[in-house]
């Protein structure tokens, strides 16, 4: 009875298996492991999951280059070698070539674990064509004739990159300045945003400085990965280079910013941006070929070839803590700056203006800090810049709850009146020789005193009476004594040092001519004090009528600098 029922299951069976359709073997694993009509999975195998990451179609001096990068992804729990398949490519004409793998490509791959495989040809082509297809194909070099065997196919996208003369038309892939991106071949978390290009020089030539926002919108810890800038114009392109060396990574929530030098000439209109992925293609031990991918094309604004900031400007309030950049590295979250005087002066030789800032710097933490090495930059209304210079003498450190003032002096041409000006902060540091705009505001230079109270921050003088008297030592001694009656006060409970801005007074004779003039001090052993004092000026000319002009000077790499305070007429006393 056992024996009549295993006949009939068997008899079953067969009769069942009449109905399936025969197949070739490599059909079956092509269903087994090719993607769904539905799914955007590919398998190689059935523990490896395969994407095209990236295709290279690109006319170069020895023909047409194709390089294809490929992922590779273990989903199993076991070590596994990659399989050893031919990889093939086919273009829009049916035409089939056959790639060589990289010498660096990986032969094995841990579980859970990705590679990343290179291929590449060179065709000798001189015609523009498209790819359609990467295929995986099985070789039997043993038998003849040699039997192959299709494994896996992949369409292939798209975005096609042809090199220095690619043209994205897929909005996608197209962004306007400004608007935040994503780079999903690097990292699906991490968001970018442009934020500014700024031109500087440098002994290199004029170089453009784009800044990029970079922040991460996961859950864990980051690394910002590898990617390359270049700008377009009409006719040529212009590779950049991340000026951070260093390694960078970004905790969940995270921003910072990343900077790259473009070089391209301040005559050269760019209209875009490449976002670009750095790849290396090994020939053997020793040749290597290092080419980029383009992912993006960001546009600029026609109509302003010089980003220096899209937002507008504020206007700056004198003595009110500066707004800066809130992820800038060179000013201590501890530490206020405000600008408490602009003025202009005029250059003792003659030729130029100075314009002196006075920064006061007041740290409201409990512990000494080093001082702000920043830098500061005006720029007129004609986008000309001018640098400042800081003042020679300055202090290292930083007390708690000490103010402290540092001048800086900026050389202005005769024709630049005061008005409409833009101050920047500069960080000069943190990827030096370049410069980092961290703020940027609206101000103009204040306007001289009309009354006898005269201001050097952080000094009002009052001067209350003068008077001037010659003193004749029978031609031997002769000079003058000049009577001030001061009261001098302090705004602000500041440091300054011996570099520091001085009085200087100007004895004038009825026909205008200098008699005779002193340079006082504030700080030092001989300052200025409250009440009456009396000054010494030689001279070898001599007048009945006087007026007396006040000055604030101070000193500047191009020489001494003045601003006339006020000139007092001796008969309107």
């Amino acid at each position: 009875m056992k024996a009549k029922w295993k006949q009939t299951s068997i008899l079953f069976i067969l009769i069942i298996s009449l109905f399936i359709p025969l197949a070739p073997l490599h059909s079956l694993i092509q269903a087994a492991t090719a993607k769904s009509a539905t799914t955007d999975d590919y398998y190689l195998t059935n523990s490896i999951k395969t994407a095209v990451k990236s295709i290279l179609n690109e006319q170069t001096a020895e023909g047409t280059r194709i390089i294809a990068v490929v992922r590779l992804y273990n989903v199993g729990s076991r070590f596994t070698r990659v399989p050893d398949l031919e990889v093939r490519v086919r273009t829009e004409g049916d035409i089939e070539y056959i790639l060589r793998p990289s010498f660096n490509n990986a032969k094995r791959i841990q579980p859970k674990e990705t590679v990343e495989l290179s291929y590449m040809i060179v065709v000798d082509r001189v015609d523009t064509f498209s790819l359609t297809e990467l295929s995986w194909v099985e070789v039997d070099e043993y038998v003849y004739p040699k039997l192959e065997k299709k494994v896996l196919s992949i369409p292939i996208p798209a975005r096609e990159w042809r090199g220095e003369n690619a043209v994205f038309t897929d909005p996608a892939w197209i962004k306007p300045w400004g608007e935040p991106f994503t780079i999903p071949e690097l990292s699906s978390v991490l968001e970018f945003k442009t934020i500014s290009l700024d031109e500087q020089s440098t002994p290199q030539g004029v170089m453009r400085i784009v800044k990029v926002l970079a922040t991460n919108n996961g859950y864990t810890k980051k690394p910002i990965p590898d990617f390359r800038i270049a700008g377009k114009s009409d006719t040529n392109v212009y590779f950049g280079k991340r000026i951070e060396k260093e390694p960078l990574e970004l905790e969940s929530g995270e921003q910072r910013y990343l900077h790259y030098a473009i070089p391209a000439g301040n005559k050269i209109k760019m209209k875009s941006l490449f976002i670009l992925i750095p790849e290396v293609f090994a020939v053997d031990e020793k040749t290597v070929i290092h080419y980029s991918i383009g992912q993006l094309n960001v546009i600029l604004p026609s109509d302003n070839n010089t980003i220096e900031a899209l937002d507008p400007l504020n206007n700056y309030e004198v003595n009110h803590p500066i707004p800066f950049d809130p992820l800038n590295e060179i000013i201590q979250a501890e530490v206020d700056i405000s600008i408490v005087a602009l003025q202009m002066h005029q250059g003792v030789e003659g030729g130029f203006k100075v314009a002196i800032a006075k920064f006061k710097l007041h740290n409201r933490g409990a512990s000494p800090i080093p001082l702000p090495k920043f830098q500061a930059q005006l720029m007129n209304s004609s986008s000309d810049k001018y640098s400042g210079t800081r003042q020679s003498t300055v202090v290292e450190t930083l007390m708690p709850n000490i103010n402290y003032v540092v001048n800086y002096s900026f050389i202005l041409p005769n024709t630049l009146t005061g008005e409409n000006l833009v101050m920047e902060i500069l960080d000069g540091v943190t990827i030096a020789p370049y410069k980092i705009t961290i703020a940027k505001f609206k101000t103009k230079v204040q306007v001289n005193e009309t009354e006898n109270v005269f201001t050097f921050y952080p000094y009002n003088v009052n001067l209350n009476k003068w008077a001037l008297a010659m003193n004749t030592g029978l031609g031997k001694d002769d000079h003058y004594k000049l009577m001030l009656d001061l009261a001098i006060s302090i705004q602000d409970d500041v440091v300054v040092d011996q570099s520091y801005s001085k009085m200087k007074v100007e004895v004038i004779d009825a026909q205008g001519g200098v008699i005779g003039s002193k340079i006082l001090s504030f700080t030092g052993e001989n300052r200025l004090m409250n009440g009456i004092q009396m000054i010494r000026i030689n001279s070898e000319r001599f007048g009945e009528s006087h007026s007396l002009r006040i000055y604030e000077t101070i000193d500047t790499p191009f020489g001494q600098a003045e601003r006339l305070i006020k000139t007092m007429v001796e008969s309107e006393k």
